[in-house]
């Protein structure tokens, strides 16, 4: 019977195969074999079920062995019932499921009981599927065993585990990091390694060469991505290779250190930043259509903020009834942050303080742009691509002549220029927009006061109207 393990409101989270004698002890994997398969079974019981101590008590470690064991045997009836397995982790999942129904696990070597009565109806089984007799001397009859049949016994046979298959790589290398794999960082992470793994396969990361990763840098370049791009999916996958290769003591061969890339860097446009004009006539349009998506336009041409950041606020994060109001961009569950100087806090400011205001009258489930956030998912995650896409095609309009370069991310560096020229120090605009600051001082104390940023950045609003003296090309006043 199905074991509800966890529940999150509407959802619950089962696990089958989990039994237990009795509250409180240890769990059992429990599965009925289908009947095509028993006879590679010796140790079944007569109902043809399969009964495993998963020495645990704890439900939750059980219930990812119990998870394990069943795609271990899913991976064994499929080569049993065709031949076929795609990948060498489905060849090692069957060959691990066909030693367990044996009674046996991996890596046994010289602890190994050749007398045991198992053992002898496990070379039995061998000699079977090689096609031979025990009684007849072959010394190449393990060559002759099906490729799941002859995995099982070198990993029974084997004294130490072999080198981690790059998935595993990845895996463990995540959680001695502490990365959260559903992160962007994580996600990021996890297609790159993967599409790595397509091109090569799921190899021991000792397999591979130096030629796999400059053919890597190839395809990445093949697909169009930019020279730096490709540099950061390099610098995605190295720290996996090195990291893990530290950690299990195998040798480093370095095969991503230092791979030459041609024209690093030559290939990068430009992003313009939007003219005082252009943003002048934004914010008009803002204020006169007056929608959500107007909202957060106008945030991020007053603010500095990244797209993201402003479609991932609650109303938790802001505060509006102080002296001087802003809002904090911090991480949570729906919205991550691209580094560690973007946890800030950041005035409002003119069309940015309106904008805000606006939005939390509208506010959904404590979320200032309940359009962009995805409530159907558990947690629920922001669709900040969504806006990007949709928002970047209204801006077009303000600077028809530059081909759509122009995009929301051109605020922050308009919001830069603005800043600079207003004589504000690198460090403050640092602190406004969410860069590090250099050098080790920059770490020591709370930073700038709230005060200090709002005068800032109150120093590059624009009047929210275009006069007439604009519209013939003057410079708009500031205040």
């Amino acid at each position: 019977m199905p074991l509800v393990v966890a529940e999150y409101g509407a959802f619950q989270i089962v696990v089958k195969y989990l039994h237990q004698k009795q509250k409180g002890g240890v769990w059992y994997f429990r599965r009925r074999i289908p009947e095509d398969v028993q006879r590679h079974y010796p140790n079944l019981n007569k109902a043809g079920v399969m009964f495993v101590s998963l020495k645990t008590k704890n439900q939750s470690e059980a219930a990812q062995k119990a998870n394990q064991m069943a795609l271990e045997q899913e991976a064994l009836w499929k080569n049993l019932r065709s031949g076929e397995l795609e990948t060498t982790k489905d060849v090692d999942a069957a060959a691990i499921a066909l030693l367990d129904s044996f009674g046996f696990a991996p890596y046994q070597g010289d602890r190994l009981d050749t007398e045991n009565a198992h053992y002898g109806r496990f070379l039995d089984e061998l000699h079977f599927q090689a096609g031979t007799h025990p009684d007849v001397v072959d010394n190449n009859w393990q060559d002759q065993l099906p490729t799941v049949h002859h995995r099982a016994a070198e990993l029974l046979h084997n004294n130490s585990k072999p080198p981690l298959l790059l998935s595993e790589a990845l895996t463990e290398y995540q959680s001695i990091k502490g990365e959260d794999p559903q992160s962007r960082q994580g996600k990021t992470r996890a297609k790159v390694v993967n599409d790595f793994a397509s091109l090569f396969g799921d190899l021991p990361i000792t397999r591979y060469t130096r030629q796999n990763a400059n053919d890597f840098r190839d395809h990445l370049l093949a697909k169009g991505n930019t020279t730096s791009t490709v540099q950061r999916r390099l610098n995605d996958i190295r720290p996996v290779f090195r990291t893990v290769a530290r950690e299990h003591e195998l040798e480093d061969k370095g095969i991503f250190e230092a791979i030459l890339i041609a024209g690093l860097g030559k290939d990068v446009t430009a992003r313009e930043p939007f003219t005082t004009k252009e943003i002048l006539a934004i914010q008009s349009a803002c204020r006169e259509i007056d929608d959500d998506k107007r909202w957060i336009v106008a945030l991020l041409s007053e603010s500095g903020l990244r797209l993201a950041e402003a479609v991932g606020l609650r109303t938790e994060d802001v505060f509006l009834n102080c002296e001087y109001p802003y809002i904090k961009v911090v991480e949570h569950e729906v919205r991550s942050l691209k580094t560690k100087g973007s946890n800030r806090t950041v005035p409002l400011v003119g069309a940015g303080r309106w904008a805000v205001e606006r939005a939390i009258e509208h506010q959904k489930n404590g979320f200032l742009f309940p359009k962009y956030i995805n409530f159907s998912t558990t947690p629920f995650k922001h669709k900040a691509d969504s806006a990007s896409a949709t928002l970047n095609k209204w801006l077009i309009r303000f600077s028809p002549k530059d081909g759509g370069k122009k995009t929301m991310h051109s605020f922050r560096h308009s919001v830069q220029d603005r800043l600079r020229d207003t004589g504000a120090p690198e460090e403050l605009r640092n602190a406004i927009c969410g860069w590090k600051n250099a050098g080790v001082g920059a770490s020591y104390g709370e930073g700038f006061s709230m005060e200090r940023k709002t005068i800032c950045l109150s120093k590059i609003v624009l009047e929210t109207e275009v006069n007439s003296a604009d519209e013939a090309g003057s410079q708009p006043t500031k205040r």
